[in-house]
């Protein structure tokens, strides 16, 4: 049981590294689109998409940094990022209305949230093994 349950968290793990975040932010009609995975690795050279509804406006990719201006000449974008082995980002924005947050408060907030769900990780672990030994007794 404690095999599969490790084997289990194992393959979890591994998904969630290759997950791909997509922060964008706007100064005037000048839209920054930033793509990076789970480990905080920027998404290079990442295939990106935009489109209004179902037109397609650009088709291009993220630089080496991850990133991408862009001059918004529609309010409603739809931004999708692909990267190798299938896996995007897909995030629906009003060009006028996107959050006033700069990418280094952002990138903070992402890395607490990792640390606080790898000590919730941790503690499921000893949780688990607290009750096995319960069990077993």
């Amino acid at each position: 049981m404690i095999r599969y349950l490790f084997a289990f968290w194992l393959l979890l793990g591994s998904a969630w590294a290759h997950k791909i975040n997509l922060f964008i932010t706007q100064e005037g009609d000048r839209v920054e689109i930033y793509s990076y995975f789970a480990n905080g690795n920027p998404c290079k050279k990442c295939q990106l998409l935009i489109k209004n509804h179902d037109k397609v406006l650009l088709e291009g990719a993220l630089n080496d940094e991850g990133r991408y201006q862009y001059l918004a000449a529609h309010k409603n974008l739809e931004i999708i990022i692909h990267a190798e082995g299938g896996h995007s980002a897909k995030e629906v924005i009003e060009a006028q209305n996107l959050h006033p947050q700069n990418l280094k408060s952002h990138l903070q907030g992402e890395q607490n949230k990792e640390q606080i769900n790898a000590l919730l990780g941790l503690l499921l672990i000893f949780v688990i093994f607290f009750l096995l030994k319960k069990i077993k007794q």
